[in-house]
């Protein structure tokens, strides 16, 4: 179980490592966006709904006995738009879209898995708690005193042979004399 626990939160680890990657890496694409389309900000072209999740297929991978989520596949559509009345950075901010929204998918299925491994390494350490400091404690203290009571009847066993034996001598003497 022990092993378990530190298995669970070397894998924790990693997972909390990539998704502090993802959200380092959507905070850089924000910053690019910013940098490169400061047009952005004039509400009078119409971006909404250029990029969109067409198909999410999701697995689940098995680590130490934890079900975690994986993205299988991800297709991201873009909406039709005309090259000649949009403006030529609309280009750009698709790709920017799509990574963005690639990125977000990504985020969201790593915080499932950091959520997921946090409760299980809990419940595992809770359990390695129980039995380092309930039960194996109280199964030694139970086994000294079975064995304290098993000496005690080997002990009383010993008496009784040796009061037999001398009874039995006395008898014989009794009887011989």
């Amino acid at each position: 179980m022990d092993l378990k626990r530190q298995q669970l939160a070397a894998e924790r680890k990693k997972a909390q490592l990539s998704l502090a990657k993802i959200k380092y890496g959507i905070e850089q694409c924000y910053q690019k966006s910013a940098q490169m389309l400061p047009m952005l900000a004039d509400k009078s072209i119409p971006v909404d709904n250029l990029v969109k999740v067409s198909k999410l297929e999701m697995t689940e991978e098995n680590i130490v006995g934890i079900h975690l989520p994986v993205i299988k596949e991800l297709t991201i559509d873009v909406q039709k738009y005309s090259l000649f009345t949009e403006p030529h950075w609309v280009d750009q901010l698709v790709v920017q879209l799509k990574k963005m929204l690639q990125l977000k998918m990504q985020l969201q299925v790593e915080e499932q898995r950091v959520a997921r491994l946090t409760e299980a390494l809990k419940k595992v350490t809770q359990r390695v708690n129980l039995f380092d400091k309930v039960l194996i404690p109280k199964a030694q203290q139970d086994i000294r005193k079975i064995r304290i009571y098993l000496s005690d009847l080997e002990r009383a066993g010993v008496v009784r042979a040796k009061s037999t034996k001398q009874k039995r001598l006395r008898n014989v003497h009794e009887i011989t004399s």
